[in-house]
């Protein structure tokens, strides 16, 4: 669509290459697909998880979004895919019109405009259940292996559980100790599980190995809405794979107009890897809240 990839630095794009993005996203036959990850990317980056909160703008203008997918469902599509549980990004997004896809795709629900977040019911595939204890007996584990050590965010997604260390001093050292202990967990109980480290830096992500990440995630939404333009924001590791979801689609259909944008300005630089796959850099979650807000005054 645009270049091959930033530099590794990720300065942000100038203001008439997004903009001119921007009018080719508009322009392509429609639907449009918007797809957009939440830590780092519509929040500000903290080193609490529970502490994470949308940036302002990026929450006015994926209402605006979301109104225009409820009224005009085969001009745009607007999806939140995220780490996270559905019922937590779901209550710090507030957005309706949207669709809220957690624990990197393995959950789902949509929001209607006017209901609560609170009262979304997402859906998990039943074939996944098996994995549920497991990751309770890691969660649990893990964390007194390590002696409850006050950097230690562990959190239980069901059939998955992510321990996150980024309130540690030293996160890689951290995040060592947390897969040894997460190996000696399994050596202790002899825990046979088919749960799989998936990307992060401040994180171990432990999900069934069979239901892959946000690359599948975005390749279902493709799928399934056939856009002619597909818009993918992210910041992080695990947004690698949804970028080259996109990448793929775009390579195998030429008329399909998608982007990649890295969100570059967070807590920290976002990694090399996702800028050498990035169409268009931007320097944080206002940036991001610009963009949207753009579109949906094209839309």
């Amino acid at each position: 669509m645009t270049r091959a990839g930033l530099p590794a630095r990720g300065d942000p794009s100038p203001p008439t290459e997004v903009a001119r993005t921007i009018d080719a996203l508009v322009d392509a036959h429609p639907p449009l697909l918007v797809v957009v990850d939440f830590d780092g990317t519509l929040a500000v980056g903290t080193r609490d998880p529970a502490a994470a909160r949308i940036e302002p703008l990026a929450q006015r203008a994926l209402r605006r979004l979301g109104g225009i997918a409820t009224e005009r469902p085969e001009r745009l599509h607007v999806a939140v895919l995220t780490g996270r549980i559905v019922a937590d990004v779901a209550v710090r997004v507030r957005a309706g019109g949207v669709e809220y896809l957690g624990d990197h795709g393995l959950q789902h629900a949509s929001l209607a405009r006017g209901t609560r977040a609170e009262r979304l019911h997402p859906a998990t595939d039943a074939a996944f259940d098996i994995h549920r204890d497991p990751a309770e007996a890691l969660a649990t584990g893990v964390t007194v292996e390590l002696g409850a050590p006050p950097w230690l965010f562990v959190e239980r997604k069901g059939p998955s559980v992510a321990f996150h260390v980024r309130q540690a001093d030293d996160v890689r050292v951290a995040r060592s100790a947390v897969v040894e202990a997460i190996a000696a967990v399994e050596r202790r109980l002899g825990l046979v599980h088919g749960l799989a480290h998936y990307r992060g830096r401040s994180v171990v992500d432990l999900r069934p190995r069979e239901a892959g990440g946000k690359r599948e995630a975005v390749d279902r939404l493709i799928g399934r809405h056939r856009p002619g333009g597909i818009v993918v924001l992210g910041d992080e590791l695990s947004d690698i794979d949804a970028f080259e979801a996109v990448i793929a689609a775009r390579s195998a259909d030429p008329k399909l107009r998608g982007v990649t944008v890295a969100v570059h300005g967070g807590l920290r630089p976002a990694p090399p890897e996702l800028l050498e796959r990035a169409d268009l850099a931007l320097a944080g979650a206002y940036d991001v809240g610009r963009l949207l807000a753009a579109l949906a005054r094209r839309l």
